[in-house]
């Protein structure tokens, strides 16, 4: 009867392996593989234990926490084994799991754990498969140069192991890809031609048209190549489409032929090529490829002239790219909208348009600041790259904002950009600010990262002393231009600049007085109305404040309400004072509904009967309506013996907890 007992679950567990290999849905798969480890329990069977772990972390979900655990059990078996060829893999397989978590640091663990043990076994496959796990988060986290080290290595590797090509080709597909990002683009193409050379011999038309298709979205962009070469790439990619039946893969090639016809001024040809992608639409159906048939044939029309046309196209575009969440997409289009229907003299559209794009900038921009919470912990030069990029966006952005409004201030101009450049540091120096924050509450795990931690703190000393320099510097620039200039207009723009920098230096200050990374409300408030007090001589002001003095707020909201609050106070010591009225002066916060409410209320004669918020032009208004936007609220006005503004936004979850 014993041996009877231990046979049938033996016979139940061959049963299961007959089923599992005519089985290809994966959620079959993983509940056929989890009654294959109750049997092998019960056989105490752990060879087999390890072996089913391994394949259910192989087929588990992508958000890679079923996959951790599966390998981890599965690594703990076979370490009690000693097999050092699984040890190898169920560590690469957690090593993944990390990644697809986003945990940088700990992928970085494993994979050089994975290397480790490759290249002590000489096991040459897994070395490679490590490395360019190393490659791909050094890529992921800008790490570039590291990056191609990696590959670099896997490369040399490749070259003297057999049946190497899918390896070979998997190595230029990323090192492509890394000049792509590095806007280095002939180094790019000269990878992709590599890849198309090695796939020749062996015919396969539709791979062929792919990377053919991928080297000419090269060639547009880098300028490497003459007319007729790029041409001639794209023929080439046409013919492998035909010979595939590829149908999505010709159309991508009409794409891209029309975009170059495009750029060579021969329109004719672009409406062809455009004309022939059409045709083939319906039969491809994919949203994402028409959105982007939409935008060639949006730019084409308005190459012509045909600015309807255009705007029809283009609005059909950006429906797509709404539908499909690409907010990057969308926020082009909505650039391209903008300029079109103001040359439509369509002015209501074309400003509903630019506030979209100024929304989504906006947006793109806070998640790209949430994403990079845990990446900046991992390397200085990363930290200062992404200093380089915002800073450099932050400059774009406004220029093109000021250019609208301030057309014939030209030297003003430059200051009010250097005041934006300056806010852009900010905001990423209390970014680091909030990352000393996050390292305080890390365990130190070795000395590497407690050295990495002391270069970080030396870092923010550093640019702690620069940001108050260049507090200093440019008041002092604003205060020299002043004193140059007798249009008294251009003199109270000035003023209101000073203004603007004043009100962003009580903030570093008061941040640096204490040792948390918030701001007390009613402290700022109070000095900030001290000290534009001083800038209007002999005005005195009664001013009744309503704030807890223990409401805190974190920078990320400090910063845009702060710049509100001088607007506010500045207009109420400008206007309510006249005719020497003694100004009164009323500040509440209050909870509403969910939402903080910051009310500000004077009693001067408030905003003139005929004033339309919605399309001022005056530039305080503008920066309250932005601000409030970065605040991801809104904002009220209304005449109650004063001016009355109400601001509305909602405090993060972590501050006055």
């Amino acid at each position: 009867m014993s041996i009877l007992a231990q046979d049938r679950p033996k016979v139940k567990m061959d049963r299961l392996e007959q089923i599992i290999t005519q089985t290809k849905s994966e959620d079959s798969l993983s509940k056929l593989f989890s009654a294959q480890i109750e049997l092998a329990r019960e056989m105490e069977d752990f060879a087999k234990l390890a072996e089913i772990e391994l394949k259910l972390a192989k087929i588990s979900s992508y958000d890679g926490i079923e996959m951790q655990k599966h390998a981890q059990n599965a690594l703990n078996y076979y370490s009690a084994q000693q097999d050092t060829a699984n040890i190898i893999d169920a560590t690469y397989q957690i090593a993944y799991s990390k990644q697809l978590q986003n945990d940088y640091d700990s992928t970085l663990f494993f994979a050089k754990e994975v290397v480790y043990l490759a290249e002590k076994s000489q096991n040459t496959v897994s070395v490679i498969s490590g490395r360019l796990m190393l490659s791909s988060v050094h890529n992921h986290l800008g790490q570039y140069p590291e990056s191609l080290q990696e590959l670099n290595r896997s490369k040399i590797l490749a070259e003297n192991t057999p049946n190497n090509k899918s390896v070979i080709i998997d190595i230029l597909n990323r090192e492509s890809f890394i000049y792509y990002s590095l806007g280095e683009y002939d180094e790019s193409a000269d990878r992709i031609s590599q890849i198309i050379e090695i796939l020749k011999p062996e015919g396969d038309a539709r791979k062929l048209n792919i990377w053919s298709n991928n080297l000419a979205s090269v060639f547009s962009l880098c300028n490497c190549v003459s007319f007729e070469k790029r041409k001639a790439v794209l023929k080439e990619s046409i013919n492998y489409a035909k010979q595939a039946n590829f149908t999505y893969g010709k159309a991508f090639a009409y794409k891209h032929l029309a975009d170059t016809y495009r750029d060579a001024n021969q329109f004719d040809s672009t409406k062809y090529y455009l004309e022939q992608i059409e045709v083939l639409l319906p039969e491809i159906n994919k949203p994402d490829f028409t959105g982007l048939v939409s935008v060639a044939q949006g730019s084409y029309w308005a190459n012509v002239d045909n600015n309807k046309r255009a705007i029809s196209y283009f609005l059909k575009g950006y429906n797509i790219w709404k539908t499909l969440g690409k907010k990057k997409d969308q926020m082009d289009i909505a650039l391209y909208l903008n300029n079109l229907y103001q040359k439509q003299k369509d002015y209501a559209n074309a400003h509903k348009f630019l506030n979209t794009y100024v929304a989504l900038k906006d947006s793109l921009f806070s998640e790209e600041k949430i994403r990079e919470v845990k990446e900046l912990e991992l390397a200085y030069d990363f930290r200062q790259k992404q200093m380089t990029d915002s800073l450099k966006n932050a400059e774009r952005l406004l220029k093109s904002e000021y250019e609208t409004t301030l057309q014939k201030r030209s030297k003003l101009m430059i200051l009010f950009v250097g005041v934006a450049i300056l806010i852009g540091a900010i905001i990423i120096y209390y970014g680091f600010i909030k990352q000393k924050k996050l390292s305080q509450l890390l365990q130190v795990k070795t000395d590497q990262v407690e050295s990495e931690l002391h270069q970080k703190e030396l870092l923010l000393t550093e640019i702690h002393h620069r940001v108050k320099n260049n507090f200093q510097i440019l008041s002092s620039l604003l205060e020299l231009q002043a004193k140059g200039v007798d249009d008294q207009a251009t003199k109270d723009l000035i003023s209101e600049g000073k203004s603007r920098v004043r009100s962003m230096a009580l903030i570093h200050n008061q941040l640096y007085d204490n040792d948390s990374l918030t701001i007390h409300l009613a402290g700022y408030l109070q000095n900030l109305i001290n000290e534009i007090q001083k800038s209007f001589e002999g005005q005195t002001s009664e001013v009744k404040m309503d704030v807890d003095p223990n409401f805190t707020l974190d920078i990320d909201n400090m910063v845009p309400l702060g710049l509100i609050a001088n607007e506010l106070v500045t207009n109420a010591f400008k206007y309510a004072t006249k005719n020497n009225n003694q100004l009164k002066l009323e500040v509440s916060l209050y909870e509403k509904n969910g939402q903080s409410v910051f009310v500000f209320k004077d009693n001067g004669p408030g905003l003139p009967s005929s004033f339309d918020i919605k399309t001022t032009k005056s530039t305080g208004i503008w920066l309250i309506s932005r601000l409030t936007l970065q605040l991801h609220g809104r904002y009220e006005y209304e005449y109650d013996n004063g001016a009355v503004f109400k601001i509305y936004f909602t405090q993060s979850e972590f501050v006055n907890a």
